[in-house]
């Protein structure tokens, strides 16, 4: 399914009505995220260098992000995910069993970083999908994208408050994505430690399965996000952490987008329905799926 070729018939090409105040915000993130994925901190001449330097790069992802909300807002949420895939992937497949398209949907995915929710966006193709997720700074800029998300916070009351809001949601007949490890996870595609990372996946499954019985549920699982030639990119030997590395690979993979030579794949599990084992359910086809997306199994 080529969803990039609908995009280059159909979508218009948009100037985003952003102010400047929404522009500025946007660079200034940006930037701090490129001087962090590269440890630059100090000294201040340095640093100020460094600033100047990543500027107009900071500047370019800026202006693509508000293209993006302004298609979220003219197009709708599917349009605009592809436009962005298609930026920053070569491609998309779609593997597994086509999730519904209509009707109330929980969708539990893992979160390997970078086009993960972009390409789940895309290929759920819900217009009504609404994502629990931190809220960051960057959304106060992106005002269509904002209303598409459901904050969580990090206590308790936080996610109880979330969880009640999916509810609403998914009593009209919209559909949810949550990212139950509330971290980046590591890309299945390249590291089986990711079926690790499924036991940490959050106590709130639970709470879907007692207070939605037989809701419809797919797990979905994400793999070649993280393109090889930037996770060993020479550039990523300037970090020693191993997450530090990877931050510093994907701060590389946008900005030289042609790093990724691989499509992006979206895994789906047959329809599955809430109950006291949701949980259970959803990590059991989680595994079987991050194993058919490890290319070190082929």
């Amino acid at each position: 399914m080529s969803f990039y070729a609908v995009l280059q018939h159909n979508t218009p090409v948009l100037t985003p009505p952003a102010t400047s105040s929404a522009l500025a915000d946007l660079i200034w993130l940006n930037t701090a995220d490129m001087l962090r994925g590269f440890g630059i901190s100090r000294p201040p001449w340095l640093h100020g260098l460094a600033t100047i330097l990543a500027r107009p790069a900071a500047r370019r992802f800026a202006r693509q992000l508000l293209t993006f909300d302004a298609l979220v807002g003219t197009s709708g949420l599917p349009t605009a995910s592809a436009w962005i895939c298609s930026h920053f992937a070569p491609g998309l497949d779609i593997l597994g069993y086509p999730p519904p398209n209509t009707g109330p949907l929980l969708v539990v995915a893992n979160h390997p970083g970078l086009l993960d929710a972009a390409a789940l966006m895309t290929t759920l193709n819900r217009s009504d999908l609404k994502v629990i997720a931190i809220a960051r700074p960057l959304l106060r800029a992106l005002p269509h994208t904002r209303a598409t998300i459901i904050p969580v916070g990090t206590t308790v009351q936080h996610r109880m408050n979330a969880v009640r809001h999916a509810m609403r949601h998914l009593q009209q007949g919209g559909a949810i994505l949550t990212f139950p490890a509330g971290r980046i996870e590591p890309d299945p595609a390249h590291d089986l430690t990711a079926i690790a990372s499924l036991t940490a996946w959050s106590a709130s499954l639970d709470l879907f399965g007692r207070i939605a019985i037989g809701l419809p549920v797919v797990t979905a699982i994400v793999s070649h996000v993280q393109a090889p030639a930037a996770l060993h990119h020479p550039l990523t030997r300037l970090r020693r952490n191993p997450a530090d590395r990877q931050w510093l690979a994907a701060i590389l993979q946008v900005l030289w987008p042609h790093l990724a030579t691989t499509p992006v794949q979206v895994r789906f599990s047959p329809l599955l329905h809430a109950d006291h084992d949701l949980r259970t359910n959803v990590q059991f086809w989680a595994k079987i799926l991050m194993q058919q997306a490890n290319t070190t199994c082929l």
